[in-house]
């Protein structure tokens, strides 16, 4: 088994390590930020990935290596943690396949969980299938969101109510398990890279109305 670590504190990667270092059967290694992650991750070829990713939320510009680091979930799988009290929830979040998010402070636990699983010989089955937290018409209520267009005018662009995109909204939150918008916008700068179009191999979503259409085509 092949970790590989990406922490830019070095108390916080020691304590990591040294958890992980009780264990014969895991192959570690360790770096500072994504950079480094990027040249030594395709010589290593990690089964699983740890990073400490909150720097990396802070900022709304696109970043070439967030985009490059997340196609190692081809092969590994990634858990991605922010120095943050959300997402509240007592496992790491299955955002898309092979991508899990969770917060600092559950990342021992986490640890600890592979640790056992490791001694228990138990193989990692990387998920093959495409796969999104979110439905096609939540992802695009939450690009709008994002850009800060106001509910009527998602409406009118999808053919729904403003009631509908409200509904949508809040299962957006309760599915990250964020409480508001703020704490939605700081994760969002991270899983927005999993899909379309940042990651143009992901599918493009489409509303229920362009299903519809489609559907009667065939028909």
């Amino acid at each position: 088994m092949k970790i590989l670590v990406v922490e830019p504190c070095s108390f916080m990667r020691l304590g990591m390590l040294e958890i992980l270092n009780e264990h014969k059967a895991i192959d570690l290694l360790d770096v500072e930020c994504l950079a480094d992650a990027l040249i030594k991750a395709p010589l290593f070829k990690p089964d699983i990935i740890f990073a400490n990713m909150t720097s990396h939320c802070h900022s709304t510009q696109f970043d070439s290596n967030i985009n490059e680091f997340l196609k190692f979930r081809k092969n590994s799988k990634v858990y991605c943690y922010l120095d943050a009290n959300y997402p509240d929830n007592r496992e790491p979040i299955m955002v898309a396949e092979n991508f899990f998010i969770t917060n600092k402070q559950k990342v021992i636990d986490v640890l600890n969980h592979v640790s056992r699983l490791v001694d228990a010989s138990t193989s990692f089955r990387l998920c093959t299938q495409p796969y999104s937290i979110f439905s096609d018409q939540e992802m695009l209520v939450m690009n709008d969101w994002m850009a800060e267009m106001p509910n009527y005018r998602i409406a009118r662009k999808l053919n729904i109510s403003d009631r509908t995109v409200y509904v949508h909204k809040r299962h957006i939150t309760q599915k990250i398990k964020v409480r508001n918008r703020l704490e939605f916008c700081f994760v969002y700068n991270l899983i927005k890279y999993l899909y379309w179009p940042l990651n143009p191999q992901a599918q493009r979503p489409m509303s229920r109305q362009t299903k519809s259409d489609l559907l009667s085509l065939t028909r």
